[in-house]
This record gives structure tokens, sequence and C-alpha cells, in this order.
């Protein structure tokens, strides 16, 4: 019985790191910040180089994409759709620059641009 309370708390505690939340969108708010704003603004039609990502959740479920799949395939594999009236300048190695976590935590903050 002594054992039973450290290993419900350890359950909780990995529950509540997986679940995402504020402190995951912020974390992703900061590898935004530090891998993408120099070319993506968060700003509706302010374009830098590439696409505002204002609205980014609205516009893939719009088009009847998964949100998640959408950003994912925009970040990982961003040749596959180009965004028509923009240049195929997005770099392709971010699953190798960023770690799974801050790919993550990236992924957590951009659903949150409605």
């Amino acid at each position: 019985m002594r054992f039973v309370f450290p290993l419900v708390l350890l359950a909780w505690l990995g529950a509540a790191c997986t679940q995402g939340g504020p402190r995951l969108e912020a974390r992703g708010k900061q590898v935004f910040t530090e891998n993408c704003a120099s070319c993506h603004s968060l700003d509706p039609g302010v374009v830098i180089v590439g696409p505002a990502l204002a609205g980014v959740v609205s516009r893939a479920t719009a088009q009847g994409t998964d949100p998640r799949a959408f950003l994912e395939q925009a970040v990982l594999t961003p040749a596959a759709k180009i965004v028509p009236g923009f240049a195929n300048l997005m770099p392709v190695d971010f699953e190798r620059r960023l770690s799974p976590d801050d790919l993550e935590a990236l992924f957590a903050f951009l659903l949150t641009l409605e």
C-alpha cells in the first residue's frame, strides 16, 4: 500500500506532461519565435517571406484537411504543397533540426492559431 500513492502520482504527472496545455503551447511559441518568425507572421495579411499563419487552423479545416496533418506536412515536407503565390523557400530539415518535443510543442502552438 505504501507504493500505491507514488505510483499514482507518477502516472498522473506523466499524463499531465504529455497532454499539452498552456506550458506546451508557450514552449511552442518560443520554438516558433526562434525558428519560424523570421519568415512567417502571426498577424493576418502580413507577409514576411512565407504566408502569414494567422487563421491557419481555420484555413486547413475549410479545405477539408485535418489541421494537425496539414501543419505536419507544411513543416516536415513543405514541398508537398506550396501555397499559391509563394516560392518553395521553406527549409526541409526541421525534423532533423528540432527535437521531437520541440516539434510537438510547435504543433501545439500552431494549433491555437484559429
